[in-house]
């Protein structure tokens, strides 16, 4: 599982949080920062250490790129994390269902991919930290309708793949559509599922992105690419300059003394 970032440190708690009580676990976490500000940088830092995740933090002085932000850190967790089958990418503003990763894991049983729609959360609520299924789903009602879709909060993928597709397409700079390429391109090649109720992830309430909107520059860019499909990242991907890296393999879960000692970080 990979989670990009950049001074997004106060919806991220309850993100982990959320990860923390799911059924099934992953195998590993990565928290991929994209040179985020004090004092996000210090609070995302602190998070990973408290969840024993991984943490890495890239040079850039260019505006917010998800793409590369992921890229990156998969590409680092090829060759440095145990081989899994299958990556998720998760946005650090979802919450999710006590059983999500468990139903994710059925649907692959039968599928190659699989995305989950989110419903988004009233304002007050980005600080919540879920526990049991009952208290998710009383939290779930007060959340308006989800989208169309929703694509790009969860999306799951398999590594080959993703790994052959060269990952996210870095030309997607800013908020938005990003994803929903990458799906569109899944959904050409692969055998997939998608849960549309939005019974499974909230999304945290947050100030929405100025660039963000149907008509921005990132939408016109997702069109052009429909209408004519290349391959993503020519010139090379996920070379982001990584100025810091803890890895951490194993169970998310919020740390006691003997858990910390269990599994150290493994600066690289």
């Amino acid at each position: 599982m990979i989670i990009a970032n950049r001074d997004r440190s106060q919806v991220l708690d309850a993100c982990l949080g959320s990860l923390a009580v799911q059924e099934t676990q992953p195998a590993w976490v990565m928290l991929s920062d994209l040179d985020s500000q004090q004092p996000h940088r210090a609070e995302l830092t602190a998070l990973a250490e408290r969840y024993l995740v991984s943490y890495l933090r890239i040079d850039h002085d260019g505006p917010w790129n998800k793409s590369l932000a992921f890229n990156t850190a998969f590409r680092l967790a090829l060759c440095s994390l145990p081989a899994v089958s299958h990556v998720i990418q998760l946005d650090a503003d979802m919450i999710l269902h006590p059983r999500l990763l468990r139903h994710a894991a059925a649907e692959l049983r039968n599928v190659s991919c699989f995305c989950c729609a989110s419903r988004p959360a009233p304002p007050g609520l980005e600080h919540w930290v879920p526990g049991e299924a009952a208290g998710f789903e009383r939290i779930l009602a007060q959340c308006g309708r989800t989208t169309t879709l929703g694509v790009g909060g969860f999306l799951v993928l398999p590594c080959g793949w993703l790994a052959g597709q060269r990952g996210f397409d870095e030309a997607f700079t800013g908020w938005g559509h990003e994803d929903s390429e990458l799906w569109w391109r899944a959904r050409k090649s692969l055998t997939y599922g998608q849960d549309t109720t939005g019974r499974m992830l909230i999304h945290q309430w947050h100030e929405r992105q100025p660039d963000a909107g149907q008509a921005g520059p990132n939408r016109m860019l997702f069109m052009r690419r429909i209408a004519n499909p290349g391959e993503a990242n020519p010139a090379g991907w996920g070379d982001g300059r990584i100025a810091e890296a803890a890895l951490r393999s194993g169970l998310i879960r919020v740390p006691g003394p003997e858990s910390r000692a269990a599994q150290p970080s493994r600066p690289t």
